[in-house]
């Protein structure tokens, strides 16, 4: 395998990763839209990989030859790629085939598999689709997913099929790259979270259908995922179309991969109203997570808001908004945040009817106190507006002075209207104002090269001030549909 890294200068590493290629590349120079040789905040930090940006090419994915009838709600599809934080100022990325380290400096972590690089390897018969990393106190590494097989199994001798048989799969690595056998087996753990299974006409099926949609580890190093399961398959009254029906989860191991008996019913919980939950963050009471409810069977409804759920041990935690959930009609929630303040901030849209079609509005930013009620000292009586002119915000996070930190994507046409996304980060102050201090006017934009696409996935406040950056890539330049682009920008005080 040959790995060339971007940045002012480029070399090259021989190793040897199973049977993956997987190539990091240098970004598109002259691409940040900040004074040249600027280092002010929102200038791209140039002791990252020489100028501030990489490309990584993961191995293409085998999408397999699985064909349900029944999707889960809420599943990422094949080709997710997330990264976090690793302590220490490194980076680690994750597809569903392989995971890589960086050191501060953006070189690959030689500690890290010997050479920045592991992969995962496949299960004879079955397909991994990654939905989550996480990096817990002692620098482990955990990826989560959900595992099913390649071929189409559903209720034998139903002549419907029912869904696909699946189930939560978690692997930890060691801080050198390598699976921590004091987890699960051998490093792996497949589990149907204690999930029954699902039933079709009133029969249950031989096997659960599980998925997992988020991860992450608190501050005992207790793995949490967040997803959702198939409860039932059916017919629809009014139609007499097949319908899905699926249930929120959430499930909490101990260290070492077993239940967590504390935590609900032999450490899951259901919640029963939602679908799906994701992007789960441990809190001193539990855990704060966020999904929606979705129904086959009525016509198509933008009325489905959001839920934000507040989840201690026991269930739901009733002094967030005396219920435990808050939601909004026609307010989608795209990411959420906790403040150093344990203020909750979300990116939100609307949901709007425009000439006779809905519609998601432009981003903005709401706060919420810790008891879930509005924020009303941020923004305009707790919203501020940022809008992002041929383009849209995913992603939110909050730096350790509570500054909002929002990254979209933009489209924009260069020389010879060749067309291209660039990133776009903004900053806001503590009380939602766009700070303009950063950037030119609030914002930085990034790019990797013409005729590429972005999509957005996380951002991250980094230590000394740092925001790291990452989102896929297509484009000319990139070999496979796995590329992933990661720029880290310098934060100021």
């Amino acid at each position: 395998m040959a790995m060339g890294l971007g940045g002012r200068g480029r070399w090259l590493l021989a190793a040897l990763l199973a049977s993956c290629a997987l190539a990091v590349l240098a970004a598109a120079p002259g691409e940040a839209k900040v004074a040249k040789g600027a280092r002010g905040p929102g200038a791209l930090d140039r002791g990252f990989s020489g100028d501030g940006k990489l490309t990584i090419d993961f191995p293409r994915d085998d999408h397999g030859t699985a064909s349900p009838q029944y999707a889960l709600t809420y599943e990422f599809a094949p080709g997710r790629i997330a990264m976090a934080s690793a302590g220490g100022g490194k980076l680690v990325v994750a597809s569903s085939k392989a995971i890589v380290s960086y050191l501060g400096n953006g070189r690959p972590n030689p500690r890290f598999g010997g050479n920045g690089a592991v992969a995962i390897g496949p299960v004879s018969g079955s397909r991994f689709q990654l939905s989550d990393i996480a990096v817990d106190s002692q620098g482990r590494v955990l990826i989560a997913g959900t595992t099913k097989p390649n071929t189409g199994v559903g209720m034998t001798g139903m002549s419907v099929a029912g869904p696909i048989p699946s189930m939560a799969t978690i692997r930890r690595y060691l801080p050198d790259g390598q699976l921590d056998q004091g987890f699960g087996k051998e490093g792996v753990l497949n589990t149907t979270l204690g999930v029954a299974p699902a039933t079709f006409e009133g029969k249950a099926f031989e096997e659960a259908a599980v998925g997992v949609v988020g991860l992450a580890v608190d501050g005992q190093d207790r793995p949490v995922l967040t997803g959702t399961a198939v409860a039932e398959v059916g017919l629809c009254a009014s139609s007499g179309s097949r319908y899905e029906r699926s249930r929120a989860i959430v499930a909490r191991l101990g260290a070492d991969g077993a239940p967590d008996p504390s935590f609900g019913t032999g450490g899951l919980q259901t919640i029963g109203g939602l679908s799906w939950l994701a992007s789960p963050i441990p809190t001193a009471t539990g855990v704060i997570s966020m999904g929606a409810n979705f129904d086959r069977c009525p016509p198509e409804n933008p009325a489905f808001p959001s839920v934000i759920a507040s989840l201690g041990d026991g269930g739901p935690n009733q002094a967030f908004t005396g219920t435990g959930f808050w939601s909004r009609p026609y307010v989608r929630v795209s990411d959420l945040a906790v403040a150093p303040s344990g203020k909750l901030v979300l990116l939100a849209r609307t949901i709007e009817l425009s000439r006779g079609r809905w519609i998601e509005s432009k981003g903005k930013v709401l706060r919420l106190r810790t008891d879930g009620s509005v924020d009303t000292g941020f923004g305009r009586g707790g919203s501020a507006e940022v809008p992002v002119k041929r383009g849209y915000l995913a992603a939110i996070a909050v730096d350790p002075k509570g500054r909002v930190l929002l990254l979209g994507s933009a489209q924009t046409k260069e020389r010879r209207n060749e067309p291209r996304e660039r990133l776009v980060l903004i900053r806001t102050t503590a009380t939602g104002k766009v700070d303009r201090r950063f950037g030119r006017g609030g914002r930085a934009t990034t790019g990797f090269g013409a005729d590429t696409a972005l999509q957005v996935t996380d951002v991250l406040a980094w230590p000394k001030g740092r925001i790291v950056a990452g989102a896929k890539l297509w484009g000319p330049n990139t070999p496979t549909d796995n590329a992933f682009a990661v720029a880290r920008y310098r934060g100021g005080r």
